[in-house]
């Protein structure tokens, strides 16, 4: 196997109470295959639920569902500077996210994109080299769908930006619908104080899913031109064909993330994309298991696999920048599973390595060179 990183930076974010939470450090060794703890992290977070690295490597933002505000209940966007060589994080910002559990963020260069789940909400946060800024940005959305239960207002999932970043998506799981926001020009590259200016699309609020779907995650073509959602309630990966010019969304196929006979209870979770081919990874709980599906370039789906995660509740996956690997984390095996991926099909390949790590809800990687 021909690797070009000898290895990453792991972070999963760990949402057990107490001290058993927070942030945990760890490395991939690309030659050996396996996944070594290096630090557990608390400062700074409360009950951390989702990370990401940024583009450049250079900082790290997480969404704590335990804001610091006991009245409103809001979550908080926790931004660290970190030191890639060495692994440490220094807390540069703690800022909230005007809204109750923030559950996502997605990045562009200068705004931080958070879900409320609870508050039905999307907020934008400007931020630098040196962490938040003022001037953050939200928006309720509106509206139900048909689960009695799940479904009765809006609850925001993701949020994140489309490729070239004119976009914001988010899909929301208790209306059914993608909201598109145009991002526009960022007035805080000249002003600082200026706030940022995100308005929903003109005419209908979004791109409707299939009723009752509960549209949770997003993923892009590599190429841009496809626009992929899991679905959390009734497990299905939908494709549609995306107009970069416009922000606009045609379906184009649905296909479902389990198999035919299956028959008990399960629900969508992540996806992500192979950077190499074709290949598209969602995540199922309950089934506990990796489903791989195939795409040409008219958004037809073939699902090619259903593969064992290593453990129950799959939450949180992803793939390492070059695409030899994916990470599962298993919340309720408290476990985070290595698999390696074929080059030649974009197969799974379970290594048997794996990390325990109490309920882990989320993984982002970074490459170490």
């Amino acid at each position: 196997m021909t690797v070009s990183a000898l290895g990453y930076w792991i972070l999963i974010v760990s949402f057990a109470k107490g001290s058993e939470g927070g942030l945990y450090l760890a490395q991939l060794d690309c030659k050996t295959q396996t996944i070594s703890h290096v630090q557990h992290i608390t400062q700074g977070v409360n009950r951390p639920i989702f990370a990401r690295f940024s583009a450049d490597g250079k900082q790290l933002f997480v969404v704590d569902n335990k804001g610091d505000d006991p009245k409103t209940k809001f979550g908080a966007l926790a931004i660290y500077q970190f030191d890639r060589n060495t692994g440490k994080l220094t807390l540069q910002s703690r800022t909230s996210t005007l809204g109750r559990g923030p559950c996502y963020v997605g990045l562009t260069s200068k705004m931080a994109l958070i879900a409320n789940y609870s508050q039905g909400s999307v907020t934008a946060i400007a931020y630098d080299a040196s962490g938040a800024l003022d001037g953050a940005e939200t928006f309720a959305h509106t509206g139900s769908s048909l689960d009695p239960r799940r479904q009765k207002s809006p609850h925001p999932h993701s949020f994140v930006p489309s490729p070239d970043g004119r976009f914001g998506l988010s899909a929301d799981l208790g209306t059914d619908e993608i909201w598109v926001y145009p991002l526009g020009k960022n007035p805080l590259m000249d002003q600082v104080a200026s706030k940022i200016k995100i308005t929903p699309a003109p005419g209908t609020p979004g791109t409707p899913t299939s009723p009752g779907s509960g549209p949770r995650h997003i993923a892009f073509s590599n190429d841009g031109k496809l626009l992929f959602v899991v679905s959390e309630l009734d497990n299905m990966l939908a494709s549609f064909k995306w107009d970069q010019a416009s922000g606009q969304a045609t379906a184009a196929d649905v296909q479902s993330t389990l198999p035919k006979d299956f028959e008990g209870t399960s629900y969508g979770a992540d996806i992500h994309m192979n950077p190499n081919m074709p290949i598209i990874y969602t995540s199922n709980r309950g089934l506990d298991s990796i489903a791989v599906f195939a795409h040409d370039d008219q958004g037809k789906l073939q699902r090619k696999a259903i593969v064992p995660s290593g453990g129950g509740h799959p939450r949180g996956v992803a793939i390492t920048n070059e695409g030899e690997f994916l990470l599962v984390a298993n919340r309720d095996a408290n476990n985070v599973v290595l698999f390696h991926i074929d080059s030649q099909t974009g197969m799974l390949i379970n290594t048997d390595k794996t990390l325990e790590v109490p309920m882990p809800m989320c993984i982002t990687t970074l490459p170490r060179h």
